[in-house]
C-alpha cells in the first residue's frame, strides 16, 4: 500500500539496492579482470623479450651471414649455421663473446634496454700431458764395421767405474730384462732364467733370439770398436757413458753371423723375477747391432669427455656475459644484486646442436681448441705424412697431441732449425712405447699412421692439438699434412645449450 508522499515502494527500494550491488560487483570484477589482463600482458611482454632475443640469436644466421669474419659490418647478430639450418655455428658462438663490445647496441636493442645474463654451454674433450718426455741418448744407432770386412764390430756394455772405458769391464745391474725370438715370443725377467745354458744366453740363428732390452741400475759404458785395438778403433758415438735408469734396446742382425752372448753372475738371474739382474757381455765379437738408449721416464697422457648436461649442472660455461643498464658487467656479485633488485626475472633456455669441425694448422697453441677435429669419411692416402718445420735458431719445443678413436699419442719436438729432434710416445696395453725422429733441414717428418696410430680411419673421430709451444713464436712453426686430409673430414654434431635471464632493476 502506497502512502501519501512516498516516492518508492519497498519493492522498488529492494530492487534498487540489488541493482547497485550487482553493478558494484560487476565493476569490481571488471577491475580485477583488467588487472589480471594487464599483469598477464606485462608477463607476456617480459617473457617475449627473453624468448624473442634467443629466437633471434638461435634461429637466424645474422646479417650479413658471415658477420663473424668482419664484426665492423654487422647489422644483426645471429648464431645459426649457414650450411646447416638446424644447427648453430661454433665460430659465430665464439665471435659473439669475442666481439660483444662491438655489438652492444644490437644486444641492447634485442633486449629492449632491459638487463640480461647470457650463458653458453658446450661439451668438453680435455687432453693433458703430465710428466717429462724421455731424453734420447741413442736413436737406433747401428754399430757395424765401416770397412765392411768383417761386417761386425766388437760390441760391449760394461759397468762404468771410472773415466777409462778400456779399464772398466765389470758386470752391471738391471731392474728389468726382456728378450725376444724371431717367432715373436718375448721372455721377461725371471722367465729368462729357464732359457740359460749354464749362465749364458746366446743370440744366434740356432736360438733365434735377436732382441734384448734392459733398464740399468748402474752407470754403464757402451763400447764398439773394430777388432781388439785401442781407443783409436772406437766406432762413433762410442765409447758412450750413460747414467742409471736408462732403457737399452738392442737388435742383432744378421743372426747368422752373431757371436752375441750375455753371461749372468751365479746369483744374477733370480727366477722369482726380483731384481737386480746381474750380467755382462761375454760374446761380443763380429756383431752388427742397432742400439737405442733413452731415459726410463714417460709422460702420462690423459683424456676425458664431459657432456654439456654435466657442465650445465656444474655451472661450467664456455663463456658468459651480462649487460646491465647498457654496460657489460663481469662481477657476479653485482649481477646478483641487480637481479635481486628487479621485481621480475624471466629465464629461458635452448638446446640445439652445432657442427664441431676444425682444420686450421696455423692455430694454437691450445689444450682445448684443436688444429684438426672431425670424423674421417675415408682412410688417408697411402704415404700421407705429417711435417713439422721450425724456422728459428732459438732453442724451443712444442707438444702435439693426436687422437684417433680412443687412442692418444704425444709428439715432443725440440731443438732449433739446425738441430731438430722429436720423440713420439704412446701406450700399448698399458706399456709406454716411443719412437725418436731426427730432423732434416729443420723439418721432422713422420707417417700419418705413426702419429695417429693407424691408417684405418673410416668413420672414426680424429683430432690434433698443438698442446704447448715454448721458445718459438707460432709463426716460426709450420705444421702440414701432406697430402691434405681436409676434404676427408666431416663435422661431429654436439649439443650446445644457451641460457638467458632478463630482468629490470629499474
Amino acid at each position: 500500500m502506497r502512502r501519501k508522499g512516498q516516492l518508492l515502494s519497498i519493492d522498488a527500494l529492494l530492487s534498487l539496492v540489488i541493482v547497485v550491488m550487482v553493478v558494484g560487483v560487476v565493476m569490481n570484477t571488471n577491475d580485477m579482470i583488467k588487472a589480471e589482463i594487464t599483469g598477464l600482458l606485462d608477463w607476456y611482454d617480459r617473457a617475449n623479450i627473453a624468448n624473442n632475443m634467443l629466437d633471434v640469436l638461435t634461429k637466424n644466421p645474422g646479417y650479413p651471414e658471415n658477420w663473424e669474419e668482419d664484426v665492423s659490418s654487422v647489422r644483426m647478430v645471429g648464431l645459426r649455421d649457414n650450411d646447416y639450418p638446424f644447427a648453430l655455428d661454433y665460430e659465430k658462438i665464439l665471435a659473439l663473446n669475442r666481439s660483444k663490445e662491438d655489438v652492444t647496441s644490437i644486444l641492447n636493442q634485442l633486449v629492449h634496454g632491459k638487463d640480461f645474463l647470457f650463458e653458453v654451454y658446450v661439451s668438453k674433450f680435455n687432453l693433458s700431458v703430465s710428466g717429462s718426455f724421455p731424453k734420447i741418448y741413442l736413436n737406433n744407432v747401428t754399430f757395424a764395421n765401416p770397412r765392411g770386412t768383417p761386417p761386425g764390430v766388437n760390441f760391449n756394455i760394461t759397468k762404468k767405474e771410472s773415466e777409462n772405458p778400456n779399464s772398466d769391464n765389470s758386470e752391471f745391474e738391471a731392474s728389468y730384462i726382456e728378450v725376444r725370438n724371431i717367432g715373436g715370443i718375448s721372455y721377461v725377467n725371471g722367465d729368462i732364467c729357464g732359457l740359460l745354458t749354464g749362465n749364458n744366453l746366446v743370440f744366434d740363428e740356432k736360438t733365434g733370439f735377436y732382441y734384448l732390452k734392459f733398464i740399468t741400475l748402474d752407470s754403464i759404458w757402451i763400447k764398439a770398436r773394430r777388432g781388439q785395438g785401442g781407443g783409436e778403433n772406437w766406432i762413433s758415438p762410442s765409447p758412450l757413458a750413460l747414467p742409471p735408469g736408462v732403457v737399452i734396446e738392442i737388435f742383432i742382425n744378421p743372426l747368422t753371423q752373431s757371436n752375441f752372448k750375455i753371461t749372468f753372475s751365479p746369483d744374477g738371474c733370480p727366477q722369482n723375477g726380483a731384481s737386480p739382474f746381474i750380467f755382462k757381455f761375454t760374446g761380443n765379437g763380429n756383431v752388427v747391432v742397432s742400439v737405442s738408449g733413452y731415459e726410463n721416464v714417460f709422460p702420462t697422457l690423459n683424456s676425458s669427455y664431459t657432456s654439456v648436461r654435466d657442465l650445465l649442472g656444474a655451472g661450467e660455461t664456455l663463456y658468459w656475459f651480462s649487460l646491465i643498464n647498457g654496460t657489460f658487467v663481469d662481477d657476479i656479485n653485482l649481477i646478483k644484486s641487480s637481479m635481486a633488485s628487479s621485481p621480475w626475472i624471466e629465464p629461458v633456455e635452448r638446446t640445439i646442436v652445432f657442427p664441431k669441425f676444425a682444420y686450421n694448422l696455423s692455430s694454437g697453441p691450445s689444450a682445448e681448441e684443436p688444429l684438426i677435429y672431425g670424423f674421417m669419411r675415408y682412410n688417408p692416402l697411402e704415404g700421407t705424412s705429417i711435417r713439422i718445420r721450425v724456422n728459428s735458431t732459438n732453442y724451443g719445443n712444442l707438444t702435439l697431441l693426436s687422437k684417433l678413436g680412443t687412442e692418444i699419442r704425444a709428439l715432443f719436438v725440440y731443438g732449433n732449425s739446425t738441430d731438430l729432434n722429436a720423440t713420439l710416445v704412446w701406450y700399448e696395453n698399458g706399456n709406454a712405447t716411443l719412437k725418436a725422429y731426427e730432423g732434416v733441414n729443420g723439418t721432422v717428418t713422420m707417417s700419418f699412421e705413426e702419429l695417429f696410430g693407424s691408417s684405418d680411419t673410416t668413420n672414426k673421430l680424429i683430432g690434433l692439438w698443438l698442446y704447448s709451444l715454448e721458445g718459438w713464436n707460432r709463426s716460426d712453426v709450420t705444421i702440414e699434412v701432406v697430402p691434405t686430409i681436409e676434404y676427408m673430414l666431416e663435422p661431429k654434431f654436439e649439443d650446445v645449450i644457451t641460457k638467458l635471464w632478463v630482468w629490470d632493476d629499474g
